[in-house]
């Protein structure tokens, strides 16, 4: 072993080696490395060191569940860990870091936060534990700083604020994100639209997410798919009864500290939307997102259309469902989005069945994909949003597609906006205008139908929108960095019911006459039953009715050429 005064040392750091010095292994320390380089847990056990509030400086001597997060971390490239405050997750995973770099030749790990001191913070832990080790079990440093260290193996250390801009350009072998949900949503999509998707590329490359649940954000949609099976990653949950020690009589003075709320979060573990969400936060912890059966071009499609059965008698046995979308619309240029809901409300509890939303769709676009979806779930009723540039919208979808199931307002001065039947005057037009009693009908309906569980929501980005649309001054709006622009359909929505109007869109009886009329019609024009040829012409002209409009032919034939 070295003496202090031959220690080689890293810039005056004693407990750093010299880039370059050369060590004459003894057998046993050969056979150390080989043991650390074939278990971490070994290595992590007998050769990491932590600070200890109570004791100081000691071993890191892991229980059990750190044991097999350890094992997870490793030997898989995508995980997202959950765990409550104070359960090591940040320093078993920057033991991890340690054993991967320290062990094999030029990897970088990026540690990112959702502000760079944050990840120093990590970094903190790594470099204390690299510092505690024998000399014989390190690497020569190169650089050795607070924001990144390189080590004589290539390996490399560096951290960052998660931003777009953060490690681009960089080539990175493992990605850390620690405290994962405390990360803003516009900043985490703008990171993992523009870095995520090259940081994958690779074949080995890795991911790994830590964080204790804040809300349902994006943090909540990794989680959530990855416990259905819709994403690569491994999740694991390490509930506050596998740390020794911590049993209901901690967890009873745990909550008289932090109260119910953050108790139920931060040890917990439970997703939890904001206080002053319009929703509680009950409703807000039973609601599960479901996977997709389509999805394309910013389509969620969860629900295929009902289509009407109809009987051997020729009569509809089972009518079509009924759908509504409500059209929100943005400027397409990369803010807000255009979205759409689908709705089914063939009967009660009504259903999400779809959703649409993109920034940037332009408004000439964006008709021609409401109206083909709008088709497809059997001529939906369409409600458009006219504020703004909405009213473009709601024009090229009347007018220039010809699409007929348009809900028409009727602005009535002691009422305010009504749905109508769309008669002509100059005081109905093709869409709502979203004012204060709008919003503040439709937001109290919202709350009643879906915490009713009238309204039944499996879409993930609806429930993350949920959980930060809160109260602001004497309204409810997008949480500061979040969006709303899913919700808003189903505030109009909310608004909707409210109306006489809309009881005719759910009246089964109505829609099974309509249907079997529509049949009927459909049967009469393409089978000219009835007309006998006696090679005379028609002393009197015949007549139909086709589409609304009275039709005259002078041969009855010609009407089905």
């Amino acid at each position: 072993m070295f003496s202090r005064q031959n220690k080689p040392s890293y810039n005056g750091n004693n407990r750093l080696k010299q880039l370059g010095f050369a060590i004459d292994y003894e057998p046993w320390q050969l056979e150390e490395i080989v043991k650390c380089i074939d278990d971490p847990i070994y290595f992590i056990e007998n050769y990491c060191k932590i600070v200890s509030l109570d004791h100081g400086l000691v071993p890191f001597k892991l229980y059990d569940c750190q044991k097999n997060k350890v094992n997870v971390i490793l030997n898989n490239r995508k995980v997202i860990l959950m765990e409550g405050r104070q359960q090591g997750k940040t320093i078993t995973s920057a033991a991890c870091i340690l054993y991967y770099t320290l062990f094999q030749d030029n990897k970088t790990v990026a540690i990112l936060a959702n502000k760079a001191a944050a990840a120093r913070e990590v970094m903190s832990r790594y470099q204390g534990m690299y510092e505690n080790l024998p000399l014989w079990l390190q690497q020569g440093v190169r650089e050795w700083n607070k924001g990144s260290i390189e080590l004589e193996n290539g390996s490399k250390v560096f951290t960052a604020a998660t931003a777009a801009s953060g490690i681009r350009g960089k080539s990175v072998n493992w990605l850390y994100i620690d405290e994962a949900a405390i990360i803003p949503n516009n900043i985490a999509e703008e990171f993992f639209t523009a870095t995520y998707p090259t940081i994958m590329a690779g074949e080995t490359t890795k991911v790994l997410m830590s964080s204790t649940p804040l809300g349902y954000n994006h943090f909540w949609k990794f989680w959530n798919d990855a416990e259905q099976g819709l994403n690569d990653f491994v999740n694991l949950f390490i509930p506050y009864t596998a740390i020794p020690g911590r049993d209901e009589k901690w967890a009873a003075e745990q909550r008289a500290v932090l109260g119910d709320v953050k108790f139920t979060q931060e040890v917990l573990c439970n997703f939890l939307g904001s206080s002053y969400t319009l929703l509680d936060a009950d409703t807000l912890g039973k609601m599960s997102a479901r996977r997709p059966i389509y999805t394309k071009d910013h389509l969620d499609v969860l629900e295929e259309p009902g289509r009407a059965i109809m009987g051997d008698d020729g009569k509809v046995k089972t009518p079509a469902n009924a759908y509504v979308i409500v059209v929100d619309t943005s400027r397409g240029v990369g803010g807000d989005y255009s979205a759409f809901v689908v709705i089914d409300i063939t009967s009660s509890p009504y259903k999400v069945v779809a959703k649409y939303r993109d920034n940037r769709v332009t408004p000439l676009l964006y008709p021609s994909i409401i109206h083909t979806v709008a088709r497809n779930y059997n001529n939906a009723h369409i409600l458009v949003e006219i504020n703004d540039n909405g009213q473009q919208i709601a024009d090229i979808l009347y007018h220039e597609l010809e699409y007929e199931n348009m809900l028409w307002i009727n602005r009535d001065g002691t009422k305010g906006q009504v749905v109508s039947g769309g008669f002509a005057g100059r005081t109905v037009q093709c869409g709502v205008r979203t004012d204060k009693k709008v919003k503040r009908i439709g937001c109290s309906q919202l709350k009643t139908l879906v915490e009713g569980q009238r309204l039944l929501v499996w879409d993930k980005d609806i429930i993350s929108e949920f959980s930060t649309f809160v109260e602001v001054k004497d309204s409810y709006a997008a949480d500061e960095g979040y969006h709303d622009d899913l919700v808003m359909p189903l505030v109009l929505f909310g608004w909707l019911t409210t109306n006489p109007y809309f009881r005719d869109l759910t009246n089964l009886n109505l829609r099974e006459t309509m249907y079997e009329n529509q049949i009927r019609q459909i049967e009469d024009e393409l089978t000219p039953f009835g007309f006998i040829d006696d090679g005379r012409e028609s002393e009197k002209p015949e007549q139909f009715v086709m589409d609304g409009d009275l039709w005259t032919v002078s041969n009855p034939r010609d009407s089905w050429l």
